[in-house]
């Protein structure tokens, strides 16, 4: 909420209009780089290619089956998910231009530079499913350990990390929002076995337990995996960072937008396996 001033000077004047204009195209393409948009959504391309064509997922078979790979194919496209991300996040970001430069600020630094070249090195890492099972082998030893051993010490930091930015809820979240636009993807072509919208939202529900799940297993193992050529004082600098109210804010703004952009490729697939399991039926 903008405060009243009495007759402000000039200067803050000035300052007041600049802190609302809306974040301009180039700083939205600076953080593009700084945070390796274009290879992180690669990587995500990749990792939804993989989780919607996994065996059992469908039932389809032959021809049915080929077309649903090509429209998954479509809707899994980088360039486009990338751009739909980066005009969310703009969107959310256009009155904010001091989180903005403080986002651009620690990507610049020598420690930021290296935790994102990191993060989205074993997040690469992690689409071979047997560096994920490594991954969760450290995990379960690192909660196995004693509190006074590094792996548990590292444990505690990367549960700080998550902690900070909410990604615990944040991703149950995302996870309940997506699963709820697929069954309505699946409700649009009228093939959800004529369930109702209440019916879809209390199978949604009832995934919550098992999203939770899912969702702190992965991000502690791969924030210990990503995180391990760190120091424990460098991981505790950027725990006290990512504590900050305007990296905390920048998180959100991230967390607003994917939830737009994967909602959307969501219910996609949704319609796109509706139609195709219409298709058989015919």
């Amino acid at each position: 909420m903008l405060r009243s001033f009495a007759q402000p000077p000039a200067a803050l004047l000035v300052a007041l209009l600049l802190a609302l204009l809306p974040m301009r195209p180039a700083a939205a393409d600076d953080l593009a780089r700084a945070y390796l948009l274009p290879e992180l959504f690669e990587i995500m391309a990749e990792e939804g290619l993989q989780s919607v064509m996994a065996d059992g997922v469908t039932t389809l078979e032959g021809r049915a089956l080929t077309q649903f790979q090509r429209d998954v194919t479509q809707i899994y496209q980088a360039e486009r998910m990338e751009a739909d991300f980066t005009a969310r996040l703009r969107a959310e970001l256009e009155t904010q231009p001091d989180v903005v430069q403080d986002a651009l600020d620690f990507a610049q630094t020598d420690l930021g530079r290296k935790i994102l070249r990191l993060e989205i090195s074993a997040r690469k890492a992690l689409l071979d499913p047997e560096v994920d099972d490594i991954a969760r082998m450290a995990l379960s030893d690192a909660r196995g350990a004693r509190a006074s051993e590094s792996a548990a010490r590292r444990l505690d930091l990367v549960r700080a990390r998550i902690e900070a930015n909410d990604l615990v809820e944040l991703n149950v979240s995302l996870g309940l929002n997506t699963s709820y636009a697929y069954y309505a993807g699946m409700m649009a072509e009228d093939a959800a076995n004529e369930l109702s919208a209440e019916q879809v939202l209390y199978l949604v529900w009832a995934q919550e337990s098992s999203i939770r799940l899912e969702v702190e297993d992965w991000s502690e193992s791969y924030f210990l995996m990503a995180y391990a050529p760190l120091s424990e004082e460098e991981m505790q600098a950027y725990v006290a960072y990512v504590s900050t109210p305007l990296a905390q804010a920048f998180n959100r703004a991230l967390f607003r937008a994917f939830d737009a952009v994967f909602t959307d490729i969501s219910k996609s697939v949704g319609r796109a396996l509706g139609r195709r399991l219409s298709a058989e039926e015919l």
